[in-house]
């Protein structure tokens, strides 16, 4: 049985371990509530990989190198289905190490990055990166938002503005978890993507095709992302018995489960503007 995710009251367990709960918006989107002010202080602490560059533990090692297989499996999400990729913005692009490797593979790649440390540290990479989407100076062949979109402010408002930056028939790639999965059901209130407040928005596969609809967007394609489950299932882990082989065990299961219900942990949804 599935878990009732509104009654769930979920800690900021990586961090200040005050308390939140989930409360669906108008398009049934899970919302953190109460939304705190002044976001940036959640971010800018140790424990936050994404803002990182240095791996520094286990978990880290297997993210980076999670991290590093993904990158491949994203640039072939894009060139696999469309062979005129020549401009990439990745928005929310972190410390610019996607934005690095779609340069190196001659991709014409800028990045943007809101959070003042992981900017900074982008910047240092001889890479193009902005602060803002205002900043940008043209359209792009497509625009890649991987574990971004459940941290903006208003996800409606930013996919509208990203559709516009799209170029005639542009591609939309967008990777966000999935609380449907069998691990987020296992680890219930400990499930680590839920990861409030930095989480501000909390998405199943219905709600991502019921946006790309709004927005004028066809889903091309949903690729699965087999590691997360992984990956999260650890991080989960080290909240409750600190056990890694557990973890390691939870993320099997959940990819087993997932081959027949196709709730994986987290999906790229591939996305392209109609014409």
């Amino acid at each position: 049985m599935h878990m009732e995710v509104s009654e769930l009251n979920i800690k900021d367990e990586a961090y200040t371990q005050e308390e939140f709960s989930l409360k669906p918006d108008k398009n049934g989107v899970l919302q953190t509530s109460p939304k705190p002010s002044g976001l940036s202080k959640y971010y800018e602490f140790g424990g936050y990989i994404s803002h990182r560059s240095e791996p520094k533990t286990l978990i880290h090692n297997i993210y980076n190198l999670v991290k590093n297989q993904m990158f491949k499996t994203k640039f072939k999400c894009l060139t696999s289905y469309s062979n005129a990729i020549e401009t990439v913005l990745d928005f929310g692009c972190g410390t610019g190490e996607f934005v690095t490797y779609l340069k190196k593979k001659g991709v014409a790649a800028e990045g943007i990055e809101p959070t003042s440390l992981a900017y900074q540290k982008a910047r240092q990479k001889n890479i193009q990166v902005y602060k803002s989407l205002s900043e940008t100076k043209s359209n792009y062949d497509a625009i890649t938002l991987f574990h971004v979109l459940e941290h903006v402010d208003d996800y409606e408002t930013t996919i509208e503005e990203l559709v516009l930056k799209l170029n005639t028939k542009g591609l939309l790639l967008i990777a966000v978890p999935n609380y449907k999965s069998y691990d987020a059901n296992y680890y219930k209130e400990k499930w680590a993507a839920w990861d409030v407040p930095r989480h501000l928005w909390h998405f199943n596969r219905t709600n991502i095709k019921e946006l790309a609809q709004r927005h004028n967007l066809e889903l091309i394609k949903i690729t699965p992302m087999p590691f997360d489950a992984f990956y999260i299932s650890m991080v989960s882990e080290s909240y409750k018995s600190n056990s890694k082989l557990k973890g390691i065990l939870t993320g099997l299961i959940s990819n087993l489960k997932a081959m027949s219900t196709k709730e994986y942990s987290s999906n790229l949804f591939l996305l392209q503007k109609k014409a």
